[in-house]
This record gives C-alpha cells, sequence and structure tokens, in this order.
C-alpha cells in the first residue's frame, strides 16, 4: 500500500469591495450595486452612512470572479449618469473592469436594446432592486411590463 501525501485544495479568500453611497434631500444619488452572474441576483451589501444618512459607503464581500457593477448617479441638478461594467475580481483582490458600458452621460448615449443580450436580460430581471433604472432606461418599457 503506497501512501500519498495530499494537501485538500486551498479555498479561494474572500475580499471586501467598497464603493461611495450618497442620497441627499435635493435629489442627488450615487450607488453602485453588483449582480453576480452565477446566481443572477444582486449580491448582499452593507451600506454604512453618516450619521445624517447622506453620504457612506456600500460594501460588498466577494470571492474572486467576475460580476455586472450597475453605476449611477444623479446630481443635485438632476443631470444623470450611468455606467454598467463586467468587472473581474483576481485571486489577489485586484479588480478589474473587462467592459464598460456608458449609458448617461447627461444625455442618454445608449438604450438598453442596445447592449448585450446576457446583460440586458441580467439587468432586467434586477430592475426592482437597481437605484434609478427608471430614470436611466425611461422608455424600455410600458406600464403594463
Amino acid at each position: 500500500m503506497k501512501v500519498t501525501d495530499q494537501t485538500p485544495a486551498q479555498a479561494p479568500k474572500p475580499f471586501i469591495l467598497s464603493f461611495p453611497f450618497r442620497r441627499t434631500g435635493m435629489g442627488g444619488v450615487s450607488d453602485t450595486i453588483l449582480i453576480s452572474f452565477r446566481s443572477r441576483k444582486v449580491i448582499h451589501s452593507v451600506l454604512r452612512t453618516s450619521r445624517s444618512g447622506n453620504h457612506g459607503s456600500r460594501s460588498y464581500r466577494l470571492y474572486p470572479g467576475k460580476y455586472l457593477a450597475w453605476d449611477v448617479n444623479r446630481s443635485n441638478g438632476g443631470n444623470l449618469y450611468a455606467t454598467v461594467r463586467i468587472i473581474r475580481l483576481s485571486e489577489d483582490g485586484q479588480m478589474a473592469t473587462e467592459i464598460e458600458w456608458q449609458i448617461c452621460d447627461r444625455d442618454p448615449m445608449i438604450t438598453l436594446d442596445d447592449l448585450p443580450v446576457d446583460i440586458r436580460n441580467l439587468l432586467i430581471e434586477n430592475k426592482d432592486e437597481l437605484p434609478l433604472f427608471h430614470s436611466v432606461f425611461p422608455f424600455s418599457f410600458n406600464e403594463e411590463e
């Protein structure tokens, strides 16, 4: 009988990623929501805000992999900025953007139909949990849908 030296495979280590958060009384909003490609759902996050609740950070505990990032910002004056990104978190905790779509830069730049089908479907499935979704894509849905 031969005994081999086997070591268990190292389990991936989770990392904490934080993104700025802002929600003012004047209508200003800044937020980043991450969606898992595997589960197709919004990832649980922890929101920490200042005493007033207007500023803070949204933190995620993530394992290395690929995620979809919904990044929106509306200024107090009503200017809307939105980006959708595919991000990759590496084994050493470094985040890199693989692909980015600029949706709004004050004015709409692309529509929901201009996004790849898998990205569009992922956003539509989670639209109720994405801040400012209906402001970013105001003409994408009828009231009946």
